[in-house]
C-alpha cells in the first residue's frame, strides 16, 4: 500500500472514531431515523453539483444508496440510540469484516494470500475478545441493529467494485439523496413530534448532526470509497477494524471527563488485550503483497 494511503487509512478511522461519539450525542435528541435524515439531508444540498445520471449503472448506485446508505446508517443509529455502550455497536459493526471477505471472494473472485489471511483472522479474533466483554450481552438490541447494519454496507461493498468511472462525491451525491427520501419517509411514518424536536434540539444536538453530516461523509466515507476503488475489498475492509478502538477511547474520555451525558464506558484488559490483537492483525493487513495492488488497473 502506498504511503499516501496509509495516511488516508489513519484519516478514515479518525474521523469514523471520533463520528461514534457525534452520533451518540445526536440520537440521545433526535429519534435515530430522524438524526440520520437530517445528516444525510445536509450533505446532499453540499454535494448537489456531483448529482448527476450515469447510464448503464443507475441500478447499482440505487442498491447502493439504499443498502449502503439508508439501511445501513438507519441501523446503525438504532443501534446507538438502543445501546448503552458504545463499545457494543463499534465492536459488532466490525463483523462486516468477514461478511464482506467471503463475498468478495464469491462473487468478485478476488484472491486472500496467507499473510492477508493470518492478519484478518488475528484482527477478527481481536474482535471476537472484545465481544466477549459483558458489555455487549447488556445491548442485545444494539447488537442486532448493528450486525444488520453491518451485513447491508458489506454487500454495498461489492456493488461499489462493480461501478466503472464513477468518481467519490458522485455516488455519495446519490447515496445521500436517496438516502434522505428513503429515511425522511420512514422517520414521517414511525416517529413523532418532529416540530417539537427541531425546535427544542440544544446546539450541542445540531452540532453533532453537522459533525456526523460532514466529517462521517465529506471524509469518512469518501476516503473508504478511494481507498475501495484501488485495491481489493478483502484488503481496505479488515483495516476499518481500527474503528472500534478509535471508538471506544474516545468514549472512554467523554466518560471520565464527563463531556457528554450518556456515556458510561469502561475499561478492563479484555479490552486491551482483543484491542492490542486487532491492531497487530490490521498491521499485517497493510504489508503489500505483489500482485494484490489493483490500482494501476483502476
Amino acid at each position: 500500500m502506498r504511503t499516501k494511503d496509509v495516511f488516508l487509512v489513519l484519516i478514515m478511522n479518525l474521523a469514523f472514531g471520533a463520528t461514534f461519539i457525534s452520533a451518540k450525542v445526536g440520537v440521545t435528541e433526535f429519534p435515530a431515523f430522524m438524526f440520520t435524515a437530517l445528516r444525510f439531508l445536509i450533505v446532499a444540498v453540499v454535494l448537489i453539483p456531483f448529482l448527476k445520471i450515469h447510464k448503464g449503472q443507475m441500478f447499482n448506485i440505487l442498491i447502493i444508496s439504499i443498502l449502503g446508505g439508508g439501511i445501513h446508517f438507519g441501523l446503525f443509529y438504532l443501534a446507538l440510540d438502543s445501546s448503552k455502550y458504545v463499545s457494543s455497536v463499534a465492536i459488532v459493526l466490525q463483523l462486516g469484516i468477514p461478511i464482506s471477505t467471503i463475498l468478495s471472494v464469491i462473487f468478485l473472485k478476488e484472491i486472500i494470500r496467507w499473510r492477508r489471511i493470518l492478519g484478518i483472522i488475528l484482527s477478527f479474533a481481536g474482535v471476537i475478545t472484545l465481544m466477549f466483554e459483558p458489555t455487549i450481552f447488556s445491548d442485545l438490541d444494539g447488537v442486532y441493529f448493528s450486525l444488520l447494519a453491518a451485513t447491508a454496507m458489506s454487500i454495498s461493498m461489492i456493488l461499489m467494485k462493480k461501478l466503472k468511472n464513477i468518481k467519490v462525491f458522485d455516488l455519495q451525491a446519490w447515496l445521500a439523496f436517496v438516502s434522505t427520501l428513503m429515511l425522511g419517509f420512514i422517520s414521517l411514518t414511525f416517529e413523532t413530534n418532529h416540530y417539537e424536536v427541531i425546535i427544542n434540539a440544544s446546539y450541542v444536538g445540531w452540532a453533532a448532526v453537522l459533525f456526523t453530516s460532514l466529517i462521517a461523509t465529506v471524509i469518512g466515507h469518501a476516503t473508504f470509497y478511494r481507498l475501495i476503488t484501488r485495491y481489493d475489498v478483502s484488503k481496505i475492509t479488515p483495516l476499518t477494524l481500527i474503528v472500534p478502538i478509535f471508538a471506544i477511547i474516545n468514549s472512554l474520555i467523554v466518560s471520565h471527563f464527563e463531556i457528554f451525558n450518556g456515556f458510561d464506558e469502561t475499561i478492563n484488559f479484555k479490552i486491551i488485550l482483543g484491542a492490542s490483537m486487532t491492531l497487530i492483525g490490521v498491521g499485517i493487513v497493510m504489508i503489500r503483497e505483489k500482485g494484490i495492488d489493483i490500482s494501476p488497473r483502476l
